[in-house]
């Protein structure tokens, strides 16, 4: 046996375990701080996910609100109008006979000309848009001017072909002078539908319920096309639509935008202490400067409004 060669064999010594142990602590908090910060990513990404989805779902009713918003409505009303609140967020007030969520629209045209208490109009074949037997109507012409000043209830209908065309005979509870192609409204509960939005505390409100959270700021504009050129010219973007002359026919599109915050995060800053959003300034401070932030922006031309 070479007592030599078992004496030179010797163990780890405690230098060697520190350091070994030292070299794998920093490995394990290298690994530990890569997992948290790909949670965090992860996390971050889902919520941006997320809210990306309730964004696009929220502007998709936003737009068509702003699309059907004056629909059935005479030329003497404003179907879309608001409060500017340059220290504040906005407030939007629409009005129709029919919003594309939570209300209906039914409507139909008269075919001939009458002359008593009795219509002739187009019938469609589905009753979600036909005018139904109790529905209170208002006619107009095609520059929306009303053609009776007050609704009339529909006592009975009954159905026929006239002129080729499928259609309906509607007795009224008064009697009309109407033309070919007057248009006929159904007003829901026999008065104007009207959706408002504002914003309370984060919460975006449509017609008064909550509609969409973690909104910061909220805040409309308008172009209203002073020359009637169809082209934005400077100055035609207006925050305050009240008191412009006219505003019906020169509104041509309602620009909507929202400040959407994300979860507070100490080991994020915010890169500016100041927003601007259309006209409205505010500062940042505190947690504040410790949020995400997203602006949208969604420009909507009007279609129902003259």
């Amino acid at each position: 046996m070479n007592f030599n060669s078992f004496n030179k064999r010797r163990g780890i010594t405690l230098i060697e375990l520190l350091v070994a142990m030292g070299i794998l602590s920093l490995l394990l908090a290298a690994v530990f701080v890569v997992y948290r910060t790909q949670l965090r990513t992860a996390t971050t990404q889902r919520s941006i996910s997320l809210l990306q989805t309730d964004i696009q779902q929220a502007f998709n009713i936003m737009k068509f609100d702003v699309l059907m918003a004056g629909y059935g409505i005479p030329a003497t009303q404003i179907p879309i109008n608001g409060v500017n609140r340059s220290d504040a967020p906005d407030v939007l007030s629409l009005m129709s006979t029919g919003f594309i969520v939570g209300g209906t629209t039914r409507w139909s045209y008269t075919m001939d000309i009458f002359g008593a208490n009795q219509i002739i109009v187009r019938r469609w074949g589905d009753e979600r848009v036909d005018v139904q037997v109790g529905d209170r109507i208002l006619i107009m012409d095609d520059r929306k001017k009303l053609i009776i000043t007050q609704p009339l209830t529909v006592t009975a209908r009954e159905a026929l072909t006239y002129n080729n065309q499928p259609a309906y005979r509607l007795t009224l509870s008064g009697n009309v002078q109407t033309a070919a192609g007057n248009f006929v409204y159904v007003i829901p509960g026999g008065q104007f539908q009207t959706v408002q939005y504002s914003l309370r505390n984060d919460t975006l409100l449509r017609a008064g319920a909550p509609f969409l959270t973690g909104v910061e700021d909220f805040q409309v504009s308008y172009w209203v096309d002073q020359n009637k050129n169809g082209i934005e010219d400077a100055g035609e973007r207006v925050h305050n639509p009240q008191g412009i002359a006219d505003f019906n026919q020169l509104l041509r599109s309602v620009r909507l935008n929202l400040v959407l915050l994300g979860a507070l995060d100490m080991d994020y800053t915010y890169p500016q202490n100041q927003i601007t959003l259309e006209d409205h300034t505010y500062n940042l401070n505190g947690d504040q400067l410790h949020r995400r932030r997203r602006i949208y922006t969604l420009d909507i031309k009007v279609r129902n409004v003259r």
